[in-house]
């Protein structure tokens, strides 16, 4: 059977069959997990090529490395430049040099304030803003931090941490109450993160700052993993439910897009497991 030509859903405007019949071999390779690697023969026949076309393919791609004899043996598996390339991707794709327009597009539509922040220790700290020229509330600058367990976006990135890790970063630090609906404590704070993690979404409800709300959701790198949380702030005046509800939409391409940027495939479902105890709601 023939693999799939692209695992992307992009087609070429100019598809080079060479090309793409090195790609494939590429990622037959990338299957085969024994060390045995994969024969002339074995390739021709999953591929559906002739054998002379899969050895001159082979020959070229180990002239540049990309795949290698097996010692001792005829077969093929992947080269080490392979391993080389790879590692450079999450270097050149990370939150720091992340396109900005994603955020300048959601700020735009919705005019509100949209902000990108990290966990650092018990904090969040804002890495990228941008906010219309009517924001008067939002607008806490980049660099700034926040208490992680008052915020939308701090809640987003704590809301797949066992309860293990939680009480790790927050367990002995006393919960300031910055406004009446701040979380009080740890227990309500666990319960409040199981709500997240089942609807995708945070909520800020005038917790940190009197009069202003935000909705939040997680961005994910190629290992599943949060790694930053993208928020939409604004007066809770104009951020009723319905326009949050509105927000959530936009919210979660602008997520996508910026997950999809650090290597996770969105084609694969999420699955959550913890070493330790588990996040559920009411423990």
């Amino acid at each position: 059977m023939k693999l799939k030509k692209s695992p992307s859903d992009h087609n070429p405007k100019y598809p080079v069959q060479t090309v793409g019949k090195a790609l494939e071999i590429i990622e037959l390779l990338s299957k085969e997990v024994s060390k045995e690697g994969l024969g002339i023969s074995e390739l021709s026949a999953k591929l559906e090529m002739g054998k002379s076309t899969v050895h001159r393919l082979l020959d070229t791609l180990s002239a540049y490395r990309y795949v290698e004899r097996c010692p001792d043996t005829t077969k093929y598996r992947l080269g080490w430049k392979m391993f080389e390339i790879g590692n450079l991707i999450p270097q050149q794709r990370n939150l720091y040099n992340i396109d900005t327009r994603v955020l300048q597009e959601l700020c735009t539509q919705y005019g509100e304030t949209v902000n990108l922040g990290v966990r650092v220790d018990h904090s969040v700290v804002t890495i990228s803003k941008m906010s219309p020229k009517t924001s008067l509330i939002a607008n806490l600058q980049v660099g700034a931090q926040e208490p992680i367990y008052a915020t939308a976006m701090g809640k987003v990135l704590m809301s797949e941490m066992s309860k293990t890790e939680v009480m790790e970063i927050l367990g002995d630090r006393v919960f300031q109450k910055f406004t009446p609906n701040t979380i009080a404590n740890i227990d309500d704070l666990i319960v409040e993160l199981a709500r997240i993690r089942m609807q995708g979404y945070s909520i800020d409800d005038e917790e940190f700052v009197a009069g202003l709300s935000c909705i939040s959701m997680p961005v994910r790198d190629f290992n599943n993993e949060i790694v930053a949380g993208i928020s939409v702030s604004g007066p809770s005046m104009r951020l009723n439910f319905n326009k949050i509800m509105d927000i959530k939409i936009g919210l979660e391409k602008a997520s996508t897009k910026l997950s999809t940027y650090l290597g996770l495939d969105q084609k694969e479902e999420v699955n959550l497991v913890f070493e330790d105890e588990t996040i559920i709601e009411g423990q």
